[in-house]
C-alpha cells in the first residue's frame, strides 16, 4: 500500500510541475474575468483601452516573438484585430515552445501550427547561471 501512495504522489507531482510550467494563451473569457498568468508582463498596444481588451471574442494565433523575448497572442474583437504580448517577468528569461505544432517563420519568431491555436503550449525558461 506503501508504494501506491508514493507513485500516486509521484505523478500528482510530475502533473503540477507541468501546470505551473506550460502556458498558452489565455481564452476571452479568462481576460474577462481578469485571471491571466501573473508569471507574464502583459501588454497592448499603447492606443488600446481596457474595453477594446475585454471585448476580444476569438484567439486566432499564437507566436513566440524575437527570440523568445515574448508570447504574441493574436484575437479578433468587434471591428477590429488586438495583439496582447506576455513578456516574462522573471529577467534572463525566455519563451519557448512547450508543446504543440509550431514552424519557424523567421530566424526569430515562431508560428503556432494547430487547427486549435489553445493547444499551442510555451513555457518560461531562465538562464539560472546568471542568478
Amino acid at each position: 500500500m506503501q508504494f501506491n501512495k508514493i507513485t500516486f504522489g509521484i505523478v500528482l507531482m510530475l502533473i503540477a510541475i507541468n501546470a505551473v510550467y506550460a502556458d498558452q494563451c489565455p481564452t476571452p473569457d479568462i481576460i474577462k474575468e481578469r485571471k491571466i498568468s501573473r508569471a507574464y508582463d502583459w501588454t497592448i498596444d499603447e492606443r488600446r483601452t481596457l474595453e477594446d481588451l475585454l471585448a476580444v471574442e476569438e484567439l486566432y494565433s499564437v507566436r513566440i516573438k524575437n527570440n523568445g523575448e515574448f508570447a504574441a497572442c493574436y484575437y479578433s474583437s468587434p471591428g477590429q484585430l488586438l495583439r496582447l504580448d506576455a513578456k516574462p517577468l522573471k529577467e534572463d528569461c525566455t519563451v519557448a515552445k512547450y508543446e504543440g505544432n509550431w514552424a519557424d517563420s523567421s530566424a526569430s519568431e515562431q508560428v503556432c501550427n494547430e487547427p486549435d491555436v489553445y493547444q499551442c503550449r510555451f513555457a518560461i525558461y531562465c538562464d539560472e547561471t546568471t542568478e
